[in-house]
């Protein structure tokens, strides 16, 4: 039975001689098991620690030697062994919590003194270079002559950054790096993203800058990186639009989307309550989603964009009895119903083509048009101009999916969006 983690050794003796101890916690495989030519199951069992000073090791035994266990925080790959001779405290981090706990049970059982013979144990030999050097975990490659190709990545990377490699799709073994918090593919040939991010369930921030995108997956908006990521850089690419279903990456905080091809915004950029930092110069954006107007923002950046001039608030009515087309696309979206191109086939983009009303329900061509004017000082603490005049006012629109919605919005002293309007 052995594992590979950090290991700090603590003297508990140094204090009463006025000493401290130096240094940092090691990596370490610690083993259990009996030494080399004991008898069968009949020997003493001891818990050994090999480091790359001392692959050797040094020996503990377990048997009625330890004092006490901390294990509070065993879920985080954390915890303290207390033995009573020598006085040491072995004091492991970053190691896999599921072979963590089933370490601490062996240790258990050999401190117990309990019958041993159903469990596996380590012959106590020494321990290779290869399996106490420090685990790596930053990785850069910024030249394909250095893509890992045979050699693979390490499993314990917490930073990767490959740039400038001509990747024309994410490797699938970068997504098998479960440890991952940050990952930089700037600088490649991305057409697509994989649907499947769910093993990067760690992953906090993500550099998709300067590829080819052209369209965010379904997918990619709906795994766990709508708990963990905090920031997206989809800069230099070739978007066009993002889907409603971007708008379930809640937990961001800093977006990006500079030099890309958008007409507009998702209607549901409200949902993305922790969006504090928005950046989407040298777009074709020609108005902003109502929703928009909901953001707490500390900063924002939407020059270099085409948006149109907008007089006096208007409103054009376009509110039909629905038809059935449209009672269906309404009743998908509602009940979340999943589809693909070959289920759905040339109904496809009319499917798209819904706008989200403020009341959260999804309206197709019978909706109200509601076009006026936002002064994005109202949203946020720092502005850049959106005009080489200076100007902080851009035009924002709404669509609402009935009259009641409608009055009620012009009702809600809260905004002043819906205020002094008449549907035309």
């Amino acid at each position: 039975m052995r594992i590979c983690c950090d290991v700090d050794v603590v003297n508990r003796l140094l204090p009463s001689f006025n000493m401290k101890k130096k240094g940092k916690s090691s990596r370490a495989q610690l083993s259990v098991g009996r030494k080399p030519g004991a008898g069968g199951n009949t020997g003493e069992v001891f818990l050994m620690m090999c480091t790359k000073l001392d692959r050797n090791g040094a020996k503990y035994q377990l048997r009625n030697n330890i004092e006490q266990y901390f294990t509070k925080f065993v879920q985080q790959g954390k915890a303290t062994i207390r033995f009573q001779e020598p006085p040491h405290d072995l004091v492991i981090c970053q190691a896999d919590p599921i072979q963590l706990k089933s370490f601490l049970s062996v240790v258990r059982l050999g401190h117990q003194g309990n019958d041993l013979s159903k469990v596996t144990l380590s012959s106590l030999a020494p321990a290779s270079a290869k399996q106490v050097e420090r685990q790596r975990t930053k990785m850069v490659v910024t030249n394909r002559k250095d893509y890992p190709i045979t050699t693979g990545f390490p499993i314990s990377l917490t930073s990767l950054r490959v740039s400038d490699c001509t990747l024309k799709r994410i490797d699938s073994r970068m997504l098998r790096l479960y440890n991952l918090r940050s990952l930089d593919l700037s600088g490649n040939h991305l057409k697509t993203l994989p649907d499947d991010f769910s093993r990067l369930d760690r992953l906090s921030e993500l550099r998709l800058a300067n590829n080819h995108l052209e369209d965010i997956p379904v997918g990619f908006c709906s795994g766990p990186l709508c708990q963990t990521l905090n920031l997206l850089d989809l800069s230099g690419n070739r978007l066009k639009m993002l889907r409603s279903e971007f708008c379930q990456l809640e937990a961001l905080v800093t977006l990006k989307l500079d030099s890309n091809e958008l007409c507009c915004l998702p209607h549901g950029i409200n949902r993305m309550t922790q969006l504090r930092f928005i950046s989407a110069v040298g777009n074709k954006l020609q108005t902003l989603p109502a929703s928009f107007t909901q953001l707490r923002l500390e900063n924002l950046d939407l020059s270099g964009n085409e948006f149109i001039q907008a007089g006096p608030s208007s409103a054009i009515d376009r509110l039909r009895f629905p038809s059935l087309l449209e009672c269906a696309a309404k009743a998908i979206h509602k009940h979340r119903v999943v589809y693909t191109e070959e289920d759905v086939g040339h109904l496809l983009r009319y499917l798209r083509s819904g706008k989200r009303c403020l009341c959260g329900n999804v309206c197709f061509t019978s909706h109200v048009h509601y076009l006026t004017t936002l002064d994005l000082r109202q949203v946020t603490s720092e502005v850049t101009a959106i005009d080489q005049r200076g100007s902080v006012i851009a035009p924002c629109e709404a669509f609402l999916c009935s009259r009641s919605c409608f009055e009620k919005y012009q009702r809600n002293p809260y905004s002043s969006l819906w205020k002094k309007s008449s549907v035309t």
